[in-house]
């Protein structure tokens, strides 16, 4: 049985975004040694590359899996990227391939949006930006999506610290 994400209540207003492409934060970046440490934490999970994303803009970085025959092809957005973390001036924001409900409650619970895209009905619910993480608490929730990707895309159960 799929455990749900289970997120808490983002705190604060949201921060602002554009809905065009790119889709991008305005407000509300988290500190470069936050968002260092999300690069650090997502890039270094198993199987994960670290490529310029296919989708994004110039300097966004892809995590990608290529080591992976039984990958659900759903779960990418093109070639094997599965989610991307934006560059400055929008430092951390990130978008990520999740299953319809986890999504769902990204952005229902404050933590992100769904992708212009989606809102245009050209892909299915699944693709969000998700905002980027403020401080330390907020980058364990930024993982734990993170994480509920890369299983997604993988199949697999992730158990990291």
């Amino acid at each position: 049985m799929r455990r749900t994400l289970s997120l808490p209540q983002r705190m604060g207003p949201q921060p602002r975004t554009t809905h065009g492409l790119p889709h991008a934060q305005i407000t509300q970046h988290g500190p470069d040694r936050v968002i260092d440490q999300l690069r650090q934490w997502a890039f270094g999970l198993p199987g994960v590359e670290n490529h310029p994303s296919l989708v994004s803009v110039p300097g966004a970085r892809a995590m990608v899996i290529h080591d992976c025959a039984g990958c659900n092809q759903d779960a990418f957005m093109a070639g094997r990227e599965f989610a991307h973390i934006h560059p400055h001036p929008d430092n951390g924001s990130m978008h990520v391939q999740l299953p319809r409900e986890d999504a769902l409650e990204v952005v229902e619970k404050g933590w992100g949006e769904h992708h212009t895209l989606v809102l245009e009905n050209l892909r299915p619910i699944g693709l969000v930006m998700v905002f980027s993480p403020r401080d330390e608490a907020e980058l364990e929730t930024a993982k734990a999506v993170i994480r509920r990707s890369y299983e997604y895309a993988t199949g697999t159960s992730l158990v990291v610290a």
